[in-house]
């Protein structure tokens, strides 16, 4: 029974990512641990099945015409400094407290949450951009999360559409998680276990559904409702867990 919960929760936690390009791993993570597995095994199996998700993600967001050829530009200006960044952010995890980098990101979210769901927008701009993912690489690796709510809402603030701003969530971390299984692979003993593909094989066919749900949603204009409302939530609930346990 418990693979069964397994499947069923990285399933979901595609299906969201890939709709709203966001919340896999905060979804899976604490899930993973709660039922028993450590994160020795947690963050890798973590790391593989996001990079199959963005991967297959990706490629159903560009079939359905999310992301087109104009969206590569925007794509690359996330991807690119939010790959450096994110080695920068695991550099910086050793040298603050926890309880200060958990604070700024849920802090960092719930602001950007505020702006996406009243619809506050600012011209767009290349520089804005870049900023925005140079912050959701540190994040990514700072705490391993706060990559996706960062780069999906900062690229609608910068006003660029809604579906290819959730593709490009997607798309645009599949450097950053191979950076990470990298990183894990050379500092750790990594090695294989059956979580993986109990993971990674329900993750896979979730990433081919969650784009449709983009399509549907940003027609009915729920998408940036939504991203706002759950990232106010995620803010609140890294903020409670922070300081109350």
């Amino acid at each position: 029974m418990l693979y069964v919960y397994v499947v069923i929760a990285a399933f979901l936690a595609a299906l969201i990512d890939t709709s709203l390009g966001m919340c896999y791993g905060t979804v899976l993570t604490p899930f993973l641990i709660i039922t028993g597995y450590s994160p020795e095994i947690v963050v890798p199996a973590v790391l593989l099945s996001q990079l199959i998700v963005d991967i297959a993600g990706g490629a159903t967001h560009a079939k359905v015409k999310n992301f087109t050829k104009k969206d590569i530009k925007i794509a690359l200006l996330v991807a690119i400094p939010a790959t450096i960044l994110a080695g920068v952010g695991a550099f910086s995890n050793t040298s603050f407290p926890r309880i200060i980098t958990k604070s700024y990101i849920g802090i960092l979210v719930i602001i950007l949450g505020l702006i996406t769901l009243y619809g506050l927008r600012f011209k767009k701009s290349s520089k804005g951009i870049i900023l925005i993912s140079s912050l959701a690489g540190f994040n990514k690796g700072f705490m391993g999360g706060g990559f996706g709510p960062v780069v999906v809402s900062g690229q609608i603030i910068f006003n660029h559409d809604v579906r290819p701003s959730v593709a490009i969530g997607d798309i645009a971390e599949i450097p950053v998680c191979i950076m990470g299984l990298l990183v894990f692979t050379v500092l750790t003993k990594l090695s294989f276990s059956t979580i993986f593909l109990v993971v990674c094989i329900p993750a896979f066919l979730g990433s081919c559904i969650g784009p449709y749900i983009t399509i549907k949603a940003s027609e009915k204009n729920y998408t940036e409702k939504m991203v706002g409302g759950i990232m106010i939530l995620l803010g609140l609930f890294t903020l409670v867990k922070t300081f109350f346990g």
